[in-house]
């Protein structure tokens, strides 16, 4: 439950207590009120009566002044009727006063003494008209009930969205902080509590902020530490080679210094921040950057056969795609085991990287551009800087095991056709 939610109900069932909780003590009260009002009158009319049968006066009625269906008798000490006025049926006996059936009819009923020992006054006021006026107090008070309660939530459904916004907004910042470079969340609302959290996220993306930049130039000084005697290793393992072509164990390690070499570029790439900065495009087919891959890894196969038209930055592109290169002939262990292929699929370029090895493992199928997961012998790092810099040119990549064993990686990246069209140029030259 969000808290938007958890409070919009709880506010929803304190209005609706709150308003329960008022209408029980109003009918309550008004209950009370109209039985002591009854109560007095039916006092006031038995003294009337009694004064009445004391002294007559000429032309006085008994139910002057009385309520609806009133019933006054006089009953002698043997129990009969002596007078009735409103009913025959004999009422009973009550002190104090007391609600009873007359004739099929709720009636307050009240009796007092008269002089005659054991005779008395017996009065009855009929109560039909006064519970009517309680049972329609009772549905005003269910339908105003019913009615406050629901303006009451949507009052504190439009409160509780009103007050929760700037928290929305925060949270909203917070969502599109960019990891590489966590900048501070700005808020200039006035609640207190917001403004604290703000400050507490803030903290927390400054220490981030700061544990990056020790981290990075932590890296970076590993990888130059590491660049320096790898290049030197690998020059002079290719001098080397060159005077001993046929020298299994040289070749290995000329590869593997390589490998070395490559990897430094990539950590020199994460620590000086490059993938975040900005690209330089121009005009690229992709025919050039496979043909170039293919260069650097002789026996690799192309399958190219048209023009393949972007637009990117050329090394940031070339780089993506050797390090999916290399990662492919790692799997495979050989360059013959890796296969190029460019093909255009609607309004995109696609670059497919297949190769014949162990294909990818079942634990990092769906994380494989992930950094830390490795495929292989490989350290992982040139795919999440593949990863990154397709994404940096509005493309994506893909990761997928082949038919026939191995794995697939597909690089879709917008034809320099849809991009001019998307700005409103002529793709036509």
């Amino acid at each position: 439950m969000s808290l938007k939610t958890g409070i919009g109900v709880g506010v929803a069932l304190l209005s609706a207590a709150v308003v329960v909780a008022f209408g029980l003590l109003a009918y309550a009260g008004f209950v009370r009120q109209q039985d002591a009002a009854m109560r007095r009158l039916l006092a006031d009319d038995l003294e009337r009566v009694a004064a009445l049968f004391e002294q007559p006066v000429l032309g006085a009625s008994l139910a002057a002044g009385s309520a609806p269906g009133f019933v006054v008798q006089l009953v002698g000490a043997d129990g009969q009727l002596v007078l009735a006025w409103g009913s025959d049926e004999p009422l009973p006996l009550t002190s104090p006063a007391a609600t009873l059936l007359v004739a099929g009819r709720p009636h307050l009923v009240g009796s007092a003494p008269w002089r005659e020992a054991g005779a008395s006054i017996r009065i009855a006021h009929d109560q039909g008209a006064a519970l009517a006026t309680r049972r329609e107090l009772g549905r005003s008070l269910a339908v105003g009930g019913a009615l406050t309660f629901l303006l009451a939530s949507l009052v504190a459904v439009v409160a509780v969205r009103r007050a929760l916004a700037p928290l929305d907004r925060v949270a909203a910042a917070a969502r599109n902080v960019d990891p590489a470079t966590p900048d501070a969340i700005r808020y200039d609302g006035g609640l207190t509590e917001v403004r604290s959290l703000t400050g507490a996220l803030n903290h927390a993306l400054a220490a981030i902020r700061e544990r990056t930049r020790t981290e990075r130039a932590f890296l970076l000084e590993v990888a130059h530490e590491l660049a320096g005697p790898l290049t030197l290793v690998h020059y002079h393992l290719t001098e080397v080679g060159q005077r001993y072509p046929e020298d299994p164990q040289l070749r290995a390690a000329t590869g593997a210094a390589h490998e070395l070499l490559r990897t430094s570029q990539d950590l020199l790439v994460l620590a000086r921040g490059e993938l975040e900065r900005p690209l330089e495009p121009h005009v690229v087919d992709l025919r050039d950057l496979l043909a170039q891959a293919a260069g650097e890894f002789p026996g690799l196969e192309v399958v190219a056969p048209r023009i393949g038209e972007v637009i990117g930055d050329r090394d940031r592109l070339m780089q993506a795609l050797r390090n999916l290169v290399r990662n492919a002939v790692q799997a495979a262990g050989r360059p013959e085991g890796v296969r190029l292929e460019l093909a255009e699929d609607g309004d995109a370029q696609v670059v497919r990287v297949v190769d014949d090895g162990p294909g990818l493992d079942p634990d990092a199928q769906a994380t494989p551009f992930d950094r830390g997961v490795r495929r292989g012998s490989g350290s992982g790092i040139g795919l999440v800087v593949a990863r990154q810099w397709v994404e940096q040119h509005g493309g994506r990549v893909t990761a997928s095991s082949a038919a026939g064993g191995g794995a697939v990686f597909e690089v879709r990246l917008p034809s320099l056709a849809a991009r001019l069209e998307a700005t409103g140029a002529d793709p036509t030259p």
